[in-house]
């Protein structure tokens, strides 16, 4: 009985050190994510609601959202970001994402589904990828100089 005890703890040490050295590799940034409309093919269970914090990356045009705490999920959806680009998300909704300080973009998938992904502000760069036109969408505009009078 003792060595079944021990051979769990020692399978769930192992366990614990790899999802570790797996977090540790996988630079990324924080962020939440919703479906508007329908969900996407590979995720059937994305809903309207903001889901619960993931990490996720760029790697070229393909945005990889790693999931779960335990088991490493993780999902590559080839998107681009819409002509809407980033955004400020509203109070009234910022309390559920990212923070107060929380930006979001718009994506489209091949198969037609949109996808919104949240990030804090300070994460601008990396929430738009290879999309780097669209991190400036909503940055205020410059003071105009004044004229020689």
């Amino acid at each position: 009985m003792f060595a079944v005890i021990f051979l769990i703890l020692i399978l769930l040490a192992a366990a614990i050190g790899r999802e570790r050295r797996a977090r540790l590799a996988f630079v990324s940034f924080r962020c939440r994510v919703r479906a508007c409309g329908p969900p996407p093919a590979g995720w059937r269970w994305l809903r309207r609601n903001w889901s619960r914090p993931m990490q996720a990356r760029w790697t070229g045009d393909v945005l990889t959202i790693r999931r779960g705490l335990v088991l490493d999920r993780t999902l590559r959806l080839a998107a681009e970001v819409t002509a809407t680009g980033v955004y400020v998300v509203p109070r009234s909704e910022s309390r559920r994402t990212s923070g107060t300080r929380a930006i979001a973009v718009r994506l489209r998938l091949p198969d037609g589904a949109l996808l919104e992904v949240t990030a804090d502000r300070s994460q601008r760069a990396e929430l738009v990828g290879p999309y780097l036109a669209a991190a400036i969408s909503d940055l205020p505009r410059a003071p105009v100089p004044r004229s020689d009078i």
